[in-house]
């Protein structure tokens, strides 16, 4: 009678195992389908912008218990452009994002947290230069659909925004002596292809 009882309960856990996996879906993300754009503030003037291409990465989204989900992403620093090439080649030396010695920028989520259905934050290591501070991103899910033109192909898109400080990073006395920042708004739109 144990043994049966044993048995059962085994095979419980083992479906219900099962049954929490099948919730977690895989992502890559779409690097043709991504931009990582900021803005900073220039001095006394106004605002300046920028965006980072080739965002690679993936993610795992758990819709039975999002807190489970996770994301890992990175991006060339040398993809980064500002519409004027000079201050593009700032940016890549060795006083801002040094991408000889640093050529990728990194993000790796700690901790995922629902707010509803649709959003919620995600908190992570993001890693510039070689060092690593933690982020909290606000997250939103656009849309999770399969394409029209293609019944194998599905896909989700994603919005998410939050701020860093240059202060934080090898950059921040570079950054003054521009009048840059110190404040910096991040906000990322991708889509990730499910795998």
């Amino acid at each position: 009678m144990r043994t049966r009882k044993l048995i059962a309960a085994l095979a419980f856990a083992g479906a219900s195992m099962l049954a929490a996996a099948a919730h977690a879906d895989n992502y890559e993300i779409d690097g043709q389908h991504a931009w990582v754009t900021f803005t900073i503030k220039h001095g006394i003037y106004g605002v300046a912008h920028g965006q980072f291409d080739g965002v690679k990465g993936s993610i795992v989204m758990d819709k039975a218990d999002v807190t489970k989900s996770s994301v890992k992403a990175e991006l060339g620093v040398g993809s980064i452009h500002t519409a004027f090439d000079q201050r593009d080649s700032d940016l890549k030396g060795p006083d801002f994002f040094n991408a000889a010695e640093f050529p990728t920028i990194s993000f790796e989520s700690t901790k995922v947290e629902k707010i509803d259905d649709k959003s919620g934050k995600v908190t992570g290591n993001l890693t510039i230069s070689g060092v690593s501070k933690e982020v909290t991103l606000d997250v939103k899910l656009l849309n999770e659909a399969q394409a029209p033109w293609d019944a194998t192909l599905t896909k989700a898109a994603f919005s998410a925004s939050g701020k860093v400080s240059t202060a934080d990073f090898p950059m921040a006395k570079a950054a003054q002596g521009f009048g840059l920042g110190p404040e910096v708004d991040i906000t990322i739109d991708l889509e990730a292809v499910k795998k």
